[in-house]
């Protein structure tokens, strides 16, 4: 079968934890897409180069950070699109994340019963919003998992709680036991101005 393969994410940013996984991307040319083995990301080249087109965050997340590991072409793939269409949807996508946060924040301070996946979910939101605002605060996305402390308006949560939200995230999509604080973590996680956070992001000139 005609493919390519690529890695991408923390293992090529050099971020590499103890719960992290390897992020592996296919680009299948023809043939089954079922052989892959779960958890890779499967992308067809038409929606790969759609995503460039339109200067999708991913496409910029595998332009910058993806390593073609197998071709059986001259040039990879995503080496012949070139840089993607500049990311225009940053106001709409952090719009949509802070829903998201907004959410899962409501339910943890509701007694979920699910608050691992909770904080995971929140962990997610605050990262991805840190990551698209990064566009237009740095010049350039950053993927970094640490991307809200990167950024010149200050993240108004500890390191401690979102290393703590970030192992629930890693727990509830992994299977991964970890024993950490859950109520505590809940608890800053709350009781941070992150809605404002988000604002100070969207007003930041």
């Amino acid at each position: 079968m005609s493919h390519e393969i690529y890695v991408f994410g923390s293992v090529t940013r050099g971020e590499v934890s103890p719960t992290s996984d390897v992020d592996m991307l296919v680009i299948p040319m023809s043939g089954d897409r079922d052989q892959y083995p779960p958890g890779w990301s499967i992308y067809s080249p038409s929606l790969i180069e759609e995503y460039f087109l339109n200067g999708r965050l991913f496409a910029w997340h595998l332009h910058l950070e993806a390593r073609c590991i197998y071709t059986p072409f001259d040039i990879p793939f995503l080496e012949s699109l070139g840089a993607p269409q500049p990311y225009i949807t940053m106001f709409q996508d952090i719009d949509d994340l802070e829903t998201l946060l907004a959410e899962a924040l409501e339910q943890i301070s509701l007694g979920t019963n699910s608050l691992v996946y909770e904080l995971g979910i929140a962990y997610t939101a605050i990262r991805d919003i840190a990551m698209s605002a990064s566009w237009s605060l740095l010049g350039r996305p950053c993927f970094s998992r640490r991307a809200p402390y990167l950024l010149p308006v200050p993240f108004p949560l500890a390191t401690e709680a979102y290393s703590g939200a970030m192992l629930a995230r890693h727990s509830s999509v992994r299977g991964i036991d970890i024993d950490f604080h859950l109520e505590k973590i809940a608890k800053e996680v709350t009781h941070a101005p992150l809605r404002q956070w988000v604002n100070s992001l969207k007003n930041f000139r």
